[in-house]
């Protein structure tokens, strides 16, 4: 059992730096939209990508362990936790596992508030983008409208003309 536990906790550990990584990579995330710098958000995607798969995989693997352990402690795998398993099992890796735990909760509560900053930010310029191409239009529109906006036509400059000379 010792041996699963310790293994648990390596994942879990492994688990907390992915977790730091993909929290650097999403404040650059911010940065990039910030700066409307397309090529630099490009490869963070898919070095997110990356990351989330690597986290996938860990996360197959804890429950893989964490159905161990519930096989061994005789209960049921669905309803054990980690919370329930520090206080259910007396082991010399408790505080180690309530520490990843607890720091694996922050991380994705610091990833759930950047992702969402992130999306009110990308809101924000798509927001702000439209805007600025309806203006643009109806700029365009103005300036070649015939008409004031009060109704009365503008005087059109002629630029050139045609002369007939016949002698």
């Amino acid at each position: 059992m010792n041996s699963l536990l310790k293994h648990l906790l390596n994942t879990l550990e492994k688990k907390v730096i992915l977790y730091e990584n993909f929290i650097a990579l999403l404040q650059e995330e911010w940065g990039c939209i910030a700066e409307y710098s397309i090529d630099t958000l490009e490869s963070i995607i898919l070095r997110k990508d990356e990351l989330v798969h690597q986290l996938q995989v860990l996360e197959s693997d804890r429950i893989k362990i964490m159905k161990k352990v519930a096989n061994g402690l005789g209960i049921s795998h669905a309803s054990l936790t980690l919370k329930k398993l520090v206080n259910f099992q007396k082991s010399q890796f408790n505080p180690g596992l309530a520490k990843s735990r607890k720091n694996i909760l922050g991380k994705i509560q610091i990833i759930n508030e950047l992702n969402h900053s992130i999306h009110d930010l990308m809101k924000r310029s798509s927001e702000s983008f439209r805007k600025s191409l309806v203006h643009l239009h109806t700029e365009g529109e103005i300036a070649s409208s015939p008409y004031h906006a009060n109704g009365k036509i503008t005087k059109t400059n002629k630029y050139s003309s045609m002369l007939s000379i016949d002698a």
